[in-house]
């Protein structure tokens, strides 16, 4: 297996162009809860404060097929939502949560 590591430069915005200020991934990370962890099939995903018109909630299975996707149209500054997989078989899934300049994907274990 083969990492390869890429340097990075910081620079300036050109004249007429905006910058764009992203949270640290900690920040980030500390935004957006998957509670309880492991769990029987229903569980709450809570996110806040990320600054977008709308947010993709979409939970994939283990070999990466979307088992519930949900687009949330101008989010709370604080927003939860339950999910209930009881439907679908016990294991490990991907809760993965997009918005504007921001991606995280999170790991849930229904028991």
């Amino acid at each position: 297996m083969a990492v390869l590591l890429a340097q990075a430069q910081v620079r300036e915005p050109a004249p007429g162009q905006t910058e764009t200020k992203n949270k640290s991934l900690e920040q980030q990370e500390k935004e957006v809860a998957i509670y309880p962890n492991p769990n029987n099939g229903v569980f709450t995903i809570s996110f806040a404060q990320l600054d977008a018109r709308q947010v993709e909630l979409r939970i994939l299975n283990v070999i990466g097929n979307e088992v519930y996707q949900e687009v949330i149209s101008r989010p709370d500054i604080q927003t939860t939502k339950t999910v209930d997989l009881t439907r679908l078989a016990k294991g490990l899934y991907y809760v993965k949560i997009e918005a504007e300049g921001y991606s995280s994907v999170r790991r849930v274990v229904v028991k």
